[in-house]
């Protein structure tokens, strides 16, 4: 059996649904890249430094992975039940990708798994895995392999299963004899998630000012946050990540079936009742979030996030 078509049997095995190989030499990356200096040069990253520091191997995946001749590109599905509640007298919200345990450990695991199989018959197959923690331009090489096209909020959207899955990828050192096959932009003349973002994060279509996004301001930034009136309120209830900009866009909305069969699909353990959280402890959150995807936030940032949140919540409902 063909490399590529290996892959692709042993990776839609190991649960993940969205497939998807290239050739490294197949494509020019080149005007992806530039777009993303461009991105940084505006500011948009924020405090992000990693993204800085990471720049320039974004644009050239040999310098993270001398080897590589190829790439994987795999997509998991994950449920678009919201976590939490939309009234926020009862709790808070939490970004739907939170849920379960920790995706960089769960997509790698699986992915791992299919390619050792893999080696049974490409004994000389080499890779290293990565998501979401190396310095790859994820989005682009996920929409260059055709899992999805580049939608106007910037997320990678599937025609099935909409823009709710994760990503992982895996650089080889073998080509897979495939050249890039992306998918049809069908986001047309619809600007839904553009105009339902209650912060106006969005300077343009596919141009996101991190500085001003909600998911920015909840898990990325550290330390004292900064915001005027109008942001607190237009922050709502989320309280970790914000998912406004996808749950409005239409291939969303049939998205929760096709989920629902993905293995990588698990119920929430996260409370989001006001009684549940105001009486947490430190020891208890670092136990909760310790094999989440939620523990890259610390206890402050997160408490400090409820007490954003809180006052026009609980505390104005208790008068």
């Amino acid at each position: 059996m063909q490399l590529y078509e290996q892959l692709k049997t042993e990776c839609t095995a190991a649960g993940f649904p969205l497939f998807g190989a290239l050739d490294l030499n197949s494509v020019d990356l080149t005007p992806h890249h530039e777009r993303y200096k461009k991105w940084m040069d505006q500011g948009h990253a924020g405090e992000m430094q990693y993204l800085v520091r990471g720049t320039e191997r974004r644009g050239d995946p040999h310098l993270v992975f001398p080897e590589a001749r190829s790439i994987v590109a795999v997509g998991s599905p994950y449920s678009a039940h919201r976590i939490g509640t939309q009234d926020p007298k009862e709790g808070i919200q939490y970004a739907r990708y939170l849920r379960g345990e920790n995706y960089h450990t769960r997509i790698q695991t699986l992915l791992q798994g299919a390619l050792e199989k893999v080696t049974s018959t490409h004994p000389e197959l080499k890779w290293k895995i990565c998501v979401d923690t190396s310095a790859l331009m994820e989005r682009t090489w996920g929409a260059l392999a055709g899992l999805g096209w580049i939608g106007k909020n910037m997320m990678l959207i599937h025609p099935q299963y909409g823009s709710y899955f994760l990503l992982g990828f895996a650089l080889l050192n073998q080509e897979v004899e495939r050249g890039s096959t992306p998918l049809k932009d069908y986001c047309g003349s619809c600007s839904r998630c553009l105009t339902a973002c209650p912060t106006q994060a969005f300077t343009e279509e596919r141009n996101l000012d991190s500085r001003k996004c909600i998911s920015y301001w909840t898990l990325e930034k550290r330390g004292p946050l900064e915001l005027s009136s109008s942001q607190v309120k237009a922050m709502g209830n989320w309280a970790a990540g914000c998912d406004i900009c996808q749950e409005v866009c239409p291939f969303n909305q049939k998205s929760e079936k096709l989920a629902a069969k993905c293995p990588m699909t698990s119920d929430p353990e996260l409370p989001w009742r006001w009684n549940e959280l105001q009486n947490e402890s430190l020891e208890s959150y670092k136990k909760r979030t310790a094999h989440s995807a939620l523990e890259r936030v610390k206890p402050a940032d997160f408490m400090r996030n409820l007490s954003l949140i809180r006052p026009k919540t609980l505390q104005e409902f208790d008068k």
